[in-house]
């Protein structure tokens, strides 16, 4: 099981009636497979921790990781 918690951008991603929300996901997936389940297009690039860090969409997930999701914040 992971749990994922979205913020800024990212929250439209999330199952419809959820906040944070907990997955089960087969043995070795990764995060653009999460991505994929979340619906999040190819060209969206969230800033992704798990468990405290950085990683890429190619980070394999473990039981009990924590995802962070959310979208790079713009400046002006």
């Amino acid at each position: 099981m992971v749990r994922v918690r979205c913020f800024t951008g990212m929250r439209r991603y999330l199952p419809e009636g959820k906040g944070d929300f907990a997955i089960e996901l087969a043995e070795g997936a990764d995060l653009r497979r999460l991505l994929d389940i979340m619906d999040v297009p190819p060209g969206i690039a969230p800033f992704i921790a798990v468990n405290g860090r950085k990683v890429a969409q190619d980070h394999r997930l473990r039981d009990g990781d924590e995802v962070v999701l959310f979208t790079h914040m713009e400046g002006g």
